[in-house]
């Protein structure tokens, strides 16, 4: 199946790939009827904790997608939905992780789902460490510490968005982009420079570039076709 495909062979990537955020069940069933979603995103992102679903409704609309899988299942304190704990999101994540070639699960939960990123990483499944911050750019040592905080926890690759206000708050995060050596990583900007960050850090060496497929679920995202599109041209 497409979304078995080797998390290596994405995280090791020498061109921006575009996750394409599957956030409603019209979209996952319209997802898992299409025959060709290629011009519109690279892998597909299941945002499990807005979809709410149960196993046995999810697992085979999921097993039906036709790109690879990242499955997130988000913190409430970093835009999550439902309020979940960690027990209901570690759950989710576990019962659909033979579909996924990526799991994303925040830094602040990787004490309590250490178990979970153990089991994903002997399946070959890789694991991406993220910390969202909505109100304001953080500092550069809170950026810095997050790619070495991943570090310790042995995630396979990092992700980074936060609000932007000012243009030095995007060349900060393009100056964490030389840290990419050590572990690949995914950094955007939220607000009003958002869809400028997604291009521009997509170009510099952001791995994973995410756009909306129905209606945008972060401030200052593009949709997936369009930064796809942009990305390819630019």
């Amino acid at each position: 199946m497409p979304q078995l495909v080797s998390s290596k062979n994405l995280l090791f990537s020498n061109q921006p790939l575009v996750v394409g955020v599957i956030n409603t069940r019209q979209l996952l069933e319209e997802f898992a009827k299409t025959a060709d979603p290629h011009k519109s995103c690279d892998l597909l992102e299941l945002r499990l904790d807005t979809l709410n679903l149960a196993p046995e409704e999810l697992r085979p609309l999921a097993a039906r997608l036709p790109l690879p899988l990242l499955l997130t299942a988000r913190h409430p304190e970093e835009g999550g939905d439902h309020h979940l704990s960690a027990d209901q999101r570690r759950e989710m994540l576990h019962s659909c992780l033979d579909l996924a070639t990526l799991i994303d699960i925040e830094l602040r939960s990787a004490i309590d789902m250490q178990d979970l990123i153990r089991d994903a990483q002997t399946r070959g499944v890789g694991v991406i460490g993220s910390f969202h911050d909505f109100p304001s750019p953080p500092a550069d040592e809170v950026l810095q510490g997050s790619i070495d905080f991943a570090l310790q926890f042995k995630f396979d690759a990092v992700k980074i968005a936060t609000t932007l206000q000012s243009p030095a708050d995007l060349a900060r995060l393009i100056q964490l982009l030389p840290n990419a050596t050590r572990r690949p990583l995914c950094l955007m900007g939220m607000g009003g420079l958002g869809p400028l960050s997604r291009l521009t850090l997509g170009r510099c060496g952001s791995l994973l570039n995410y756009g909306f497929l129905g209606a945008p679920n972060a401030p200052g995202q593009l949709s997936a076709p369009r930064l796809r599109e942009w990305l390819n041209e630019i």
